[in-house]
């Protein structure tokens, strides 16, 4: 539960009171991360009902992550970041989304655009960008679909020439660095590169009045004649992409992060209506009891596919195809229950609390927030079945040996 009592809330020009924040250690530390997260959600959730309303970019939001260090908490140790494991970076996505669901979107996909060239960037680009990531702070968006590609490239001889529109992005009103994915015309592969936020031929649309998730993502970005040096194309050498299995890790994290967000809005909706039953004379009933199971039961096994997916991160450079297939039917199944618990939680809580106006006013938030997102990810429950069936839905994977 997010403890906002003392929690300072944001000062009347929508900022937060400067703290300082203490340096967390590197290593395995992932419990005092996860008490970094906790404590910034206490500050983002006093008066995120309000900013919601407002629909203002969440500029106030993303400079707080930056300070707690949230921003930098995959990035390597060696240049100051957190060097955390992803199981910890989903915990801080879980944690920053029950306080406010826009920003633990906005924080989930940033987490996987930032770690974009461990995916699928040569090692001199790996080590390149989680350098300059971590010193400058930089936070990533980029288009909610990843690798779809939805840009037009041209192939200028020394540059690439991105055109077209980023429909639905994330994050591309506060962002350092914005994700550019593309297709030269006649060619499969996608080609993605990174782009200054500040760059001119960046046109933001004008703003969505959004059902849910108003504040990380935009109605669309224009891209117009955004020239990137070719050798900023990510996994490309020669302008060859390099393949390696590890490459198509990118969807099956991001879709983890996610379903992390979607059991932050369930906890969130849980910690709200929790407030009003204690005040009602600790007033429950069993309705209420089975909503605490039902997340405690989702929120177990994304925390288990998690761990197997950190055992996987760690030898990226050795996973193989069915390593993936066997993570990907995990992943999804994930996702299926945890979206599956946050739709009937924000819903049913109406209920257990008698429809009490306060909490209705709060928990809708959190309600529209799991609508929006559940019309962008769909989890495909049909590969989880046919996982099973083939046999490559395990779980006995093997751990890294030691150097």
């Amino acid at each position: 539960m997010i403890d906002s009592t003392d929690a300072v809330g944001p000062l009347g020009d929508g900022s937060f009171r400067t703290r300082q924040w203490p340096p967390l250690p590197v290593g395995p530390c992932g419990e005092q991360w996860r008490a970094r997260a906790a404590e910034a959600a206490a500050v983002l959730a006093v008066g995120a009902a309000e900013r919601d309303r407002s629909g203002e970019p969440p500029h106030a939001e993303v400079e707080l992550l930056k300070e707690a260090g949230l921003v930098t908490l995959l990035g390597p140790a060696v240049h100051g970041g957190g060097g955390q494991s992803w199981s910890v970076a989903h915990a801080a996505v879980r944690v920053i989304s029950a306080a406010d669901g826009s920003i633990g979107h906005l924080l989930a996909h940033h987490y996987a655009w930032v770690w974009l060239a461990e995916f699928i960037g040569t090692e001199e680009k790996i080590e390149h960008i989680g350098e300059v990531a971590v010193r400058a702070k930089w936070l990533f968006g980029g288009p909610s679909r990843v690798r779809e590609a939805t840009l037009e490239i041209g192939d200028a001889g020394v540059d690439m020439v991105f055109n077209g529109e980023i429909a639905d992005p994330v994050g591309c009103r506060v962002c350092d660095i914005v994700m550019l994915e593309g297709r030269i015309p006649g060619r499969e592969v996608p080609i993605s590169a990174l782009a200054m936020a500040t760059e001119p031929g960046f046109g933001l649309a004008a703003e969505r009045d959004g059902f849910g998730l108003r504040r990380s993502v935009s109605a669309r970005v224009a891209v117009d004649d955004v020239a990137i040096p070719w050798t900023g194309a990510l996994g490309h050498v020669d302008k060859q992409f390099q393949p390696r299995p590890y490459n198509e890790f990118l969807h099956p994290t991001l879709d983890l992060a996610l379903a992390n967000v979607f059991l932050g809005l369930a906890r969130g909706a849980l910690d709200v209506s929790a407030a009003h039953l204690r005040a009602d004379a600790g007033r429950t009933d069993g309705a209420f009891g089975s909503l605490v199971a039902w997340l405690w039961q989702a929120e177990a096994f994304a925390d288990e596919v998690a761990a197997e997916g950190d055992v996987l991160h760690a030898r990226r450079t050795s996973v193989t195809e069915r390593d993936l297939r066997a993570h990907r039917a995990r992943v999804t199944a994930a996702l299926d229950r945890a979206s599956a618990a946050a739709a009937g939680i924000t819903s049913r809580v109406f209920d257990v609390t008698s429809g009490d106006d306060a909490v209705m006013a709060e928990v809708s938030r959190l309600w529209r927030d799991v609508r929006a997102l559940s019309a962008r990810v769909a989890p495909d429950a049909a590969e989880v079945g046919r996982s099973f069936l083939d046999g490559t839905c395990r779980t006995d994977i093997e751990e890294p040996e030691d150097d």
